[in-house]
């Protein structure tokens, strides 16, 4: 049974005042099961952990949660009980974990960072804004799926403000020191640096802006083996495109600077866990450019102005294809400084639309453009070029 808006205010009316243990416990579990559609066999109360002489309040998937009455006075404690369970919950499977302590009021994530429990970005809830509570729910324990494509949603549940980039943003500097010294890992990252000076014409190397360009490149990929509705492979192939090429489609995605993260240990998993986050979206319905909203997030506002970069609006980038592509089906499209593949991506569906309405008038001689269940493509001899 889903719940109803009047339900989902209702209870996270409840959660701010701070209701207490077992009732916050309940709430969520509602929240988790009837808002989030997780099977009720998922979630795990009160698991015994002998090996720390405790028990988990509730364990769904990778997250931990530590339920209180109070987070103002049992901070501390939840720390501690959290620094042990997510400890030995690592240990014993190998994967990475994310806690999470709450009194209904104030939600507060953690993860462990070589063995010392790091806090992440705190989450009130608002009953004005109860939907966005389940929003923050689902991209902390990563189980919705089907979610819309727009903008908005993608920078929600990926971008600079959620949880995913947090916990990603610590997983890469982890992996990042222990690699750093590597010779062909610093290279890829003096390679990416001295194109980006050439670029911008000024120097902009910066773990922050590398870690991002990584993780976007990340997303990225899994979004566009999803929009073709390809299968995910392992992390290696995800990142050198193996699949695509597999598929006949050459030269788009291939291996970069950006694979210096499977030289760590732990990172195949890393990019695993990303590709997870950035599958839950129904991409085979994108109708814009996502990942330009997506870098948009992620990139600081006073880093974007310094660097001097603009994004062009879908609505203007259609436009401009509307008049640059006058023969969608005769013409070969060329974007030199192609970003996140606006003009593109639209060049792409303008010559996907000529395609469908030619092969209407003739389907012997034009279908053949289409490959068969495609959402978008294009021939080899006609597609843009990158």
């Amino acid at each position: 049974m889903a719940l109803t808006l009047p339900d989902l205010q209702a209870i996270v009316t409840e959660l701010i005042r701070r209701p207490g243990h077992e009732k916050v416990r309940s709430l969520i579990y509602r929240l988790l099961v009837e808002g989030l559609g997780a099977s009720s066999t998922e979630i795990e109360f009160e698991r015994p952990l002998p090996e720390v002489r405790g028990r988990t309040d509730a364990l769904l998937g990778q997250t931990v949660f530590e339920f209180k009455t109070n987070l103002r006075r049992e901070a501390r404690v939840a720390e501690e009980e959290l620094t042990r369970y997510l400890t030995q919950r690592e240990s014993e499977t190998g994967q990475h974990f994310v806690g999470i302590a709450t009194d209904g009021a104030s939600f507060v994530p953690y993860e462990l960072r070589r063995g010392e429990l790091r806090r992440l970005a705190e989450f009130n809830p608002l009953a004005s804004a109860a939907r966005d509570l389940l929003a923050w729910l689902s991209a902390a324990v990563a189980i919705s799926a089907d979610l819309s494509p727009d903008p908005d949603t993608v920078r929600r549940e990926l971008g600079r403000g959620s949880l995913a980039w947090h916990v990603a943003r610590g997983e890469l500097s982890a992996l990042w020191e222990e690699v750093d010294e590597e010779p062909d890992v610093r290279l890829k990252r003096e390679l990416w640096a001295g194109l980006l000076e050439r670029v911008y014409g000024t120097s902009v190397d910066s773990d922050d802006l590398f870690f991002q360009h990584t993780y976007l490149i990340a997303v990225a990929k899994t979004m566009a083996l999803h929009v073709l509705g390809l299968d995910m492979p392992e992390a290696e192939g995800l990142l050198s495109g193996r699949p695509l090429a597999e598929a006949g489609i050459l030269g788009a995605v291939e291996s970069d600077f950006f694979d210096w993260v499977l030289e760590a240990e732990g990172g195949a998993a890393f990019v695993q866990r990303t590709a997870t986050h950035a599958s839950r979206f129904r991409l085979r319905d994108v109708e814009m450019d996502v990942l330009k909203g997506l870098y948009e997030s992620l990139i600081d506002p006073e880093e974007r102005h310094y660097l001097g970069e603009y994004y062009t609006p879908d609505w203007l980038a259609v436009r401009m294809c509307e008049r640059a592509i006058e023969r969608p089906l005769e013409q070969r499209v060329l974007d030199p400084a192609c970003g996140s593949g606006t003009f593109l991506f639209h060049s792409v569906r303008r010559i996907v639309a000529s395609s469908r309405r030619s092969a209407e008038r003739s389907p012997r001689s034009v279908g053949a453009l289409l490959p068969d269940g495609a959402g978008s493509g294009c021939s080899p001899s006609n597609g843009p070029d990158r």
